[in-house]
């Protein structure tokens, strides 16, 4: 399946700390360019899109919810009969004239991001205040409708001790499905480096904790740039695996489009003894970000005895070629 992964622009009302696409916004703002796409560009890139054979459409930016023609652009997407995610903060969703938009679709879910089990935590990471309450509404307003929502919790030093507490939030909130993904240090994180970004070796117990709680809870966790060796007793939850053999193409605003799995790969690095563990065929590393500034050596190798290794190789791979 081919997904297409299309950034409408740079918009935003959140202005988080950990926010890749800063650098992205600044390029276009130096420039003296607008960071948001027309809406008539916006459907010549799905009409594009669709007639080349895109499956599966991702709609994200900054904020798509902000957008006046929020519903053209959805509309257009049922029309070339694509299956939409809208990646969203989630802020707008509560609202009636979103609702209408969207209550009737079928082929769609949602990305929400939730950042904080609290206010003072989510709105500290946002750094807008009443987001936390808006978000919240929002998750509870798709779950309601019976729509697929997935939390997506950027981890950092901010929220990392709470983890286990934002899967409860979500719980009650009526999720099922979360994605705990470790901070890219790029955009806004490179700016807030040292307020955000953490090591494996601070986050494995939290990571543990989780883990455990997500078990119990009958919620499905995935996560996403946290190798294999960090979490060796829950490494069907390494979010790469589905995307071992995915094809997704992303296209910036104004920016050349590009094939996200090949570029992601690429902008990772492994340590000196990675290759002696019996994951490495399947891990892709970790950000290279992450290696220039707190090296490899918390990533050890893991080694099975035979049997077991022979054995788990066989599933992995079965379960990749199931997932092609």
């Amino acid at each position: 399946m081919l997904t297409y992964d299309l950034k409408v622009g740079y918009s935003c009302n959140n202005k988080c700390k950990h926010c890749v696409i800063d650098d992205s916004k600044d390029k276009l703002i130096n420039l003296n360019k607008k960071i948001d796409l027309t809406t008539e560009e916006c459907i010549s890139k799905i009409n594009n899109a669709s007639s080349k054979g895109v499956n599966d459409i991702v709609l994200t930016g900054g904020e798509v919810t902000l957008r006046k023609d929020f519903s053209d652009l959805i509309k257009k997407c049922v029309e070339c009969d694509l299956n939409i995610t809208i990646q969203t903060n989630g802020r707008k969703l509560f609202e009636e004239k979103i609702i209408d938009v969207i209550k009737d679709i079928k082929k769609i879910k949602f990305i929400i991001a939730l950042h904080g089990d609290t206010a003072e935590m989510h709105d500290s990471i946002t750094q807008i205040k009443g987001s936390f309450e808006q978000t919240c509404k929002g998750i509870k307003a798709m779950c309601e409708l019976g729509k697929l929502v997935v939390l997506k919790v950027v981890i950092s030093k901010i929220n990392a001790s709470k983890l286990s507490e934002i899967l409860k939030v979500a719980s009650k909130l009526g999720v099922k499905y979360i994605c705990f993904a470790f901070p890219h240090g790029q955009g806004a994180a490179r700016k807030n480096f040292d307020d955000v970004m953490l090591t494996y070796s601070y986050l494995k117990p939290y990571l543990d904790q989780l883990i455990t709680s997500a078990k119990k809870m009958c919620i499905n966790v995935e996560f996403e740039a946290v190798p294999f060796c960090i979490i060796p007793q829950a490494m069907q939850m390494v979010g790469e695996l589905k995307y071992y053999y995915g094809k997704s193409i992303c296209e910036p605003v104004k920016e050349f489009m590009f094939e996200w799995d090949e570029i992601r790969r690429s902008i990772k690095k492994k340590g000196k003894n990675c290759n002696k563990c019996d994951m490495n065929e399947f891990c892709e590393g970790v950000w290279c970000e992450y290696v220039d500034a707190f090296g490899t050596n918390e990533l050890n190798p893991i080694v099975f005895s035979s049997e077991k290794k022979d054995m788990l190789i066989t599933k992995i791979r079965e379960y990749l070629y199931h997932h092609k």
